[in-house]
Order: C-alpha cells, then sequence, then structure tokens
C-alpha cells in the first residue's frame, strides 16, 4: 500500500467541512476567539519547548527554524499516553509548524474565511510575503495531527519539507 500523503489528508477534511451545516457558526466562532487564540500560542510554544528541555525556548518566537532538529529529536519517539495528551500534543506541534511557516516564508496567522476552501473557518498561516505558490495557505494543525498520529520513529523534517514543497510556486 502506498504511503498517504499529508496532502490527500487535506482533501478528506475539505470534503468533511463542506458538509457541515454549521461551518459559518464555527467562523464567527474562530473569528470572535482569534485574539484569545493568538495570544495563547506564544506562550504555549515557549511553554512546550521549555517541557521538552529545549533552551533557550523564548528564541523559537523569533527563530522557530534553529528549533527543526532539536524538536523533531524530542519527538521522533514520544508517543501520547491517551487522547488527551495527543490533542495536547497536536495543538503545540502546530503551533511550532505554523509558527515555522509564518516566519520562514514572511506569513501571518488568522481565520480562513474562503468558503469553498479546504481550510474554511480553521486557523490557518498564509498571506505569506515570501516567494510562494499564489494564495497559498497551511493548516498547521492537520499536518501536525498526522504528525503525531504517524508511526515512531517520526521525522518532523519530512512534514516540513512536503509543506514546503506543496507552498512552491511551482505547484
Amino acid at each position: 500500500m502506498a504511503p498517504v500523503r499529508l496532502a490527500q489528508h487535506r482533501a478528506r477534511d475539505s470534503q468533511v467541512n463542506a458538509m457541515q451545516p454549521d461551518a459559518k457558526t464555527t467562523l464567527e466562532r474562530r473569528q470572535d476567539q482569534f485574539e484569545n487564540f493568538y495570544n495563547e500560542l506564544m506562550p504555549s510554544l515557549v511553554y512546550f519547548l521549555k517541557r521538552l528541555g529545549i533552551e533557550p525556548a523564548h528564541e523559537v518566537l523569533n527563530h522557530a527554524s534553529a528549533f527543526k532538529e532539536p524538536i523533531a529529536a524530542a519527538l521522533q519517539n514520544l508517543v501520547a499516553e491517551d487522547d488527551a495528551d495527543r490533542i495536547w500534543l497536536i495543538s503545540r506541534v502546530g503551533y511550532f509548524i505554523g509558527e515555522y511557516f509564518a516566519q520562514k516564508f514572511s506569513g501571518h496567522w488568522f481565520v480562513n474565511d474562503v468558503e469553498g476552501s479546504k481550510f474554511f473557518a480553521r486557523y490557518v498561516v498564509g498571506r505569506f510575503t515570501a516567494p510562494v505558490r499564489s494564495n497559498a495557505m497551511i493548516d498547521p494543525f492537520d499536518a501536525a495531527q498526522a504528525y503525531v498520529d504517524s508511526p515512531v520513529p517520526r521525522r518532523l523534517d519530512k512534514v516540513l519539507n512536503e509543506i514546503e514543497h506543496d507552498l512552491s510556486p511551482s505547484q
């Protein structure tokens, strides 16, 4: 059986989102909560790195790429004990993935309000100023879920490289 790529997971999720009648309600709720989400993101990411024993953790806020290897090493064999731990881990890995690409391609966090988009009503990173595919955006939590749910040992670099390939202007 061929491996399933993140893009395939995202395509399936977009079909599910298109069927949800409360997508508009979700959009409005997430837009209303965006400031709280964003204000929680940065300290949660720093705390996550500290919990992994990675210092100086606060530097991730300006130099996320420097933390790719230490985070990858810390997480490659980490297994969530239960669903609550899994959700916690997915959110923290998602924060890192999003911030990594926001910094790398000069992008921004926002709630996607483009109806019909596979990422409609989700917290995403996009509006990049560096050269990427036109109107490109990523759902870092989708990528984080695929990563966390993959068998150990995991390869964070593969996930990041695949996203970068998907953002490429030639795609």
